[in-house]
């Protein structure tokens, strides 16, 4: 057995452990929100955010197990290949639909800002229409061989394009371009008393940024520094963390929005307190957009309180009309 099968094997073993990581992370996670699932989605009317949830909740369980079934199972170079890029396709396509939903999120956090609904959209198209194309030459690039040992478990890659670190440059982009847009939002907020849902929508956004940003830089690093055949090491806990963390964003929104503000003085906005007698809310976490209004978001721009009944009325204009998101 030559010296460069063992030490691919070595770095094959390494991959492995990374990959039932990120199968640890996901079933992990899965029975920390399952309860929650159950009652704020599971329950609740079909609307877009229902559709989105389970489009990102529940692919990467499939992916998850055909890349774990590709390092146990004993396969020739022809079936490595395919597998490889069923999930290199499958992995690009999750994390689109992963910051399709945190680009709504923030595009929601802008009022559904057409401004901004178009400058998202162009990002999309911009920075993922580099991603899909370096991602499918990196997978047309791909060679496999075979191992000496016929029994030998999983693939072992001979040659792959070094051009796959573009991938996580591009995506790292977009989320900046997001956490950009979300602090740009949040800045006015700093001084004020939030709400508990302003609070979720921003805490949910930079923290996401902050773990995405730094497994991006992680696979960059790997991908121009470590041996070829790491080029996956963290590919698969990168996915995971995307369909994790965008699933939890839309389930803190409902379960924020699922919790009335009742009595007295209430937090519409955020920006100030209002005093609203006898009246029962409900903050509009993208309620028509992310909801149905079966399930009890109302929009807040159909409230309306009469300036009589401010706190502050030193408001401006512009204020007036500041809904919460």
């Amino acid at each position: 057995m030559s010296a460069a099968f063992i030490r691919a094997a070595q770095i094959k073993q390494t991959v492995t452990y990374l990959d039932l990581v990120a199968a640890a992370v996901l079933g992990y996670d899965y029975c920390l929100t399952f309860r929650r699932e159950v009652k704020y989605v599971w329950t609740s009317h079909l609307s877009l955010g229902k559709v989105l949830f389970f489009l990102t909740r529940y692919p990467v369980f499939g992916e998850t197990a055909l890349v774990l079934y590709h390092q146990f199972a004993v396969m020739g170079p022809e079936k490595c290949d395919i597998i490889y890029k069923t999930i290199g396709y499958q992995l690009g396509t999750g994390t689109f639909i992963a910051e399709s939903i945190l680009a709504m999120r923030t595009w929601v956090l802008w009022h559904r800002n057409p401004y901004i609904g178009v400058a998202l959209i162009c990002g999309l198209v911009l920075f993922w229409t580099p991603v899909f194309y370096f991602l499918q030459e990196s997978l047309n690039s791909l060679v496999f061989t075979t191992a000496p040992e016929p029994d030998t478990p999983g693939c072992f890659l001979l040659t792959q394009k070094n051009i796959l670190f573009a991938v996580f440059v591009l995506i790292t982009s977009f989320e900046t371009l997001i956490l950009t847009l979300t602090l740009i939002r949040f800045i006015p907020l700093v001084h004020h008393k939030k709400t508990s849902l302003i609070k979720v929508i921003y805490r949910d956004g930079i923290m996401n940024y902050f773990y995405l940003c730094i497994l991006s830089i992680c696979n960059v690093v790997v991908l121009l520094t470590a041996p070829r055949g790491y080029s996956t090491l963290l590919s698969a806990l990168q996915r995971v963390m995307h369909s994790v963390l965008s699933a939890r964003v839309l389930l803190h929104l409902r379960e924020a929005v699922s919790k009335p503000t009742t009595f007295g003085t209430q937090e519409i906005t955020g920006l100030e307190t209002y005093s609203v007698p006898n009246t029962r809310l409900r903050f509009e976490a993208a309620s028509s957009f992310f909801m149905g209004p079966e399930d009890g978001a109302y929009p807040m721009r159909d409230l309306r309180v009469s300036r009589s009944e401010r706190r502050h009325p030193q408001l401006s204009e512009d204020e007036d009309d500041w809904e919460a998101t």
